[in-house]
């Protein structure tokens, strides 16, 4: 399996800081910052989200920005995303190329998450 190493990543569910699977990959994912992505609307899966893009600049999601300091790593997160259903899309932030793993489109009767931010979700709902 061969992908094209994008180094970036915009990351809004468990690859977060403090989620489960951001503990499992730490050591090789460097920490830009957060923020607020307009364009997309999250839904909740229970034990993680997906997002659709949506172009609507009132809908938003929080996102954690990352550099991905090993290609190994790349590759698991991406066969991770991939086999549970996501596409590998890019977004551009301030001018540089970032990767975001998304839905097609909403399934129906998924839960619809405000203000698009997983980590405050998932703790009010599961801890």
């Amino acid at each position: 399996m061969s992908i094209e190493p994008l180094g970036n990543y915009a990351f809004y569910g468990t690859l977060r800081m403090g989620m489960e699977n951001h503990q499992v990959f730490a050591k090789t994912l460097v920490y830009i910052r957060t923020m607020t992505l307009y364009g997309y609307r999250m839904y909740s899966l229970k034990e993680y989200p997906y997002v659709i893009r949506t172009d609507v600049p009132g809908e938003h999601i929080i996102v954690d920005l990352f550099h991905i300091t090993s290609e190994k790593t790349e590759e698991m997160i991406y066969e991770m995303e991939v086999d549970a259903g996501y596409v590998l899309s890019a977004v551009m932030i301030e001018g540089i190329k970032f990767g975001i793993y998304v839905f097609d489109k909403n399934m129906t009767g998924d839960e619809y998450v405000e203000g698009g931010d997983w980590v405050s979700y998932a703790g009010s709902q599961f801890f």
